[in-house]
């Protein structure tokens, strides 16, 4: 019986670790994602200044060229003056000169602003690009770490799957059928309960009477906690 309680922690410490492997498998990817979401956020946000950026530049080119025009108009307009013959006509391109001035104002107005805006989208640019690296930096690795463990993750299972194999053979039958009985009704791997002096089941926590320690130790049977179903084994060195 006490070989195999020795096989049977083993065996749970097999069995743990491909738990361990088929919860990462369920978790990674979630923690995959999340990074992924952190760096796309990133550039989102690098992209949109970048772009508001840009979008004020432009502004500044067209306002630019609208001047120019305006200023050509308002030449233009001023010529015509010396060949004026009548009051009509005169009125006429007096009205084209103060709206020419007009867009040349209004233009010169809105220049200054734009290109105090392009200075704050030009910084707030530059910080957002710094912070999309520092992101990238720091979190590119680790996507890449995961995802290599994603991909390995079945492999490893079929690892360990062969070291369960090897010692199954090793526990009596009605034994192993207890164990996997009762590992299969659980979702975290643990079916042992390792008893010390504490006198306390590891998994339920539950206050175990003298007696009962007593019976763990001696090991002459399978024992199961009436409160979780887990099987007593002693584990005190002393």
């Amino acid at each position: 019986m006490l070989r195999d309680i020795e096989y049977l922690m083993q065996l749970q410490e097999i069995d743990i670790r491909i738990y361990e492997q088929e919860l990462a498998k369920k978790q990674l990817p979630a923690t995959v994602a999340e990074l992924q979401k952190l760096m796309d956020m990133a550039r989102k946000t690098m992209e949109t200044a970048q772009e508001r950026s840009k979008t004020a530049e432009q502004e500044l080119l067209t306002l630019e060229d609208q001047m120019i025009k305006a200023e050509e108009n308002l030449a233009k307009s001023q010529e015509r003056l010396n060949s004026i013959k009548t009051n009509r006509e005169y009125d006429a391109v007096h009205a084209e000169i103060e709206t020419h001035k007009g867009i040349i104002h209004s233009s010169e107005a809105r220049k200054k602003k734009v290109a105090e805006e392009i200075d704050r989208q030009k910084e707030a640019a530059k910080s957002a690009i710094e912070v999309f690296e520092q992101v990238r930096t720091e979190n590119e690795p680790k996507i890449a770490e995961l995802s290599a463990a994603i991909a390995s993750i079945d492999s490893v299972i079929a690892e360990i799957e062969k070291e369960r194999v090897a010692i199954t053979p090793l526990i009596a039958k009605p034994i192993l059928r207890t164990y996997d009985l009762i590992r299969n009704r659980r979702n975290h791997g643990r079916v042992l309960s390792e008893v010390s002096s504490a006198r306390t089941c590891t998994v339920c926590y539950k206050v175990l009477e003298p007696h009962l320690v007593s019976d763990i130790k001696r090991a002459a049977k399978l024992i199961l906690c009436q409160n979780c179903g887990s099987i007593f084994v002693w584990t005190d060195k002393e």
